[in-house]
């Protein structure tokens, strides 16, 4: 039920292929059996593939956002190779109490956002792997909504459960 699981999961969906979904403990584990030649691949955040990518001891397949990563252009989308529908975003997010004032909503996010886009930190994030969005608590609201049910459905019908 991780990301990189789901991930997986959807990729087969979408491509009526399958694959043996390998249950690890963290990126690490995942990093050591892939250098390793353990596993052949794996569906894993950027910022942890990163490092050995540029070293050149991982090769980057696609990326499952909807746009080349800046971090990696010359990688095409999952899109771009005829794989439809299996867009997939890590995502952080602040989130506060229900309830909280409508002013004091408006001030920690427009903060919370100034912050991110500073320009002493916004490349700092992006070097990492982190695409800095800042939406509106309105449209982060709307957007797990939607990530919820999506992956819901996916759950559902690969019958994905909890052991």
């Amino acid at each position: 039920g991780s990301s990189d699981h789901l991930t997986a999961e959807l990729y087969w969906q979408q491509t009526g292929t399958s694959g043996v979904h390998v249950p690890y403990k963290g990126g690490g584990p995942v990093m050591t059996d892939l250098l390793g030649n353990q596993v052949d691949s794996s569906f894993m955040n950027i910022n942890t593939a990163m490092p050995q990518i540029v070293a050149g001891k991982l090769r980057a397949l696609s990326i499952t956002s909807a746009q080349r990563s800046p971090l990696l252009p010359n990688v095409p989308t999952l899109d771009e190779l005829g794989i439809k529908d299996a867009n997939v975003y890590s995502w952080q997010a602040v989130a506060g109490p229900k309830g909280m004032p409508a002013d004091l909503k408006a001030k920690l996010h427009a903060a919370i956002r100034d912050a991110l886009n500073d320009p002493a930190v916004k490349p700092k994030l992006l070097e990492v792997g982190f695409e800095v969005v800042a939406s509106t608590p309105e449209q982060f609201t709307a957007f797990q909504a939607a990530e919820f049910a999506r992956w819901q459905k996916l759950i559902q019908s690969r019958n994905i459960k909890a052991d």
